[in-house]
């Protein structure tokens, strides 16, 4: 909502979620640099969506969103260079 609303660009969103922790936590990562193990997603920010905490792959599979509908859904996820979504 916050990037959807423009509240927040969508850089400032991932420096946030990624660099920032990163360097909080000493970690040579949260960037996307030559060299580096790639930490990507692809996703549709427009892709309306329902959450369904079921078919999460976490263990847990609860959520206090579910049967939310919420927009932007992640298509692909690459965790060090390898695809795990």
């Amino acid at each position: 909502m916050l990037v959807r609303d423009e509240l927040l660009t969508l850089e400032r969103l991932f420096a946030l979620l990624a660099s920032n922790p990163a360097r909080v936590l000493g970690l040579d990562t949260g960037t996307l640099e030559v060299g580096k193990p790639a930490d990507l997603m692809l996703f549709d920010r427009l892709a309306p969506w329902q959450i369904v905490g079921e078919e999460f792959l976490a263990e847990a599979g609860n959520t206090p969103f579910d049967g939310l509908p919420v927009q932007g859904r992640v298509l692909r996820l690459w965790k060090g260079g390898r695809e795990v979504l």
